[in-house]
């Protein structure tokens, strides 16, 4: 007898977190919008991508660059990928840019480039390169 009374029990809480929506979702949530940079800014963002960045993250973004491959003990962030891109703000971008992983707490091997912080233009086109770098449909 008590064995139904948990089966019951358990059967309406189901139906009742159900019609509360505590469904699972398939959608992630937008990806934030690049900065709005000038075309000389988004091309110093690209050449400072190649210059700075494909070493580790690779020409498509994907982790897949030469010191990655080298190295396997440090798995390196795929900068395409949608559910990290709308995960991450155009701000968090810009810190971890500037202060490394560590300064954000993560990777120790990311390096910080403070030096960035002396051109927003510069930095905001880095930032446009990296979200141009999503695979998701947005």
């Amino acid at each position: 007898m008590q064995n139904n009374t948990a089966r019951c029990a358990l059967a309406v809480l189901t139906v009742a977190l159900g019609s509360l929506g505590c469904q699972r979702t398939t959608s992630l949530p937008p990806i934030e919008a690049a900065p709005a940079v000038s075309a000389e800014a988004k091309a110093a963002g690209t050449k400072l991508y190649s210059e700075l960045c494909v070493r580790c993250h690779g020409v498509s973004g994907w982790g897949d660059g030469p010191e990655a491959l080298a190295s396997r003990k440090v798995r390196v962030q795929d900068l395409g990928d949608p559910v990290w891109q709308s995960n991450v703000s155009n701000d968090r971008l810009r810190a971890v840019i500037l202060r490394g992983g560590p300064g954000v707490r993560k990777s120790p091997v990311m390096p910080a480039f403070p030096q960035l912080a002396k051109s927003k233009d510069e930095l905001d086109g880095l930032v446009a390169y990296v979200r141009s770098l999503s695979r998701s449909a947005q």
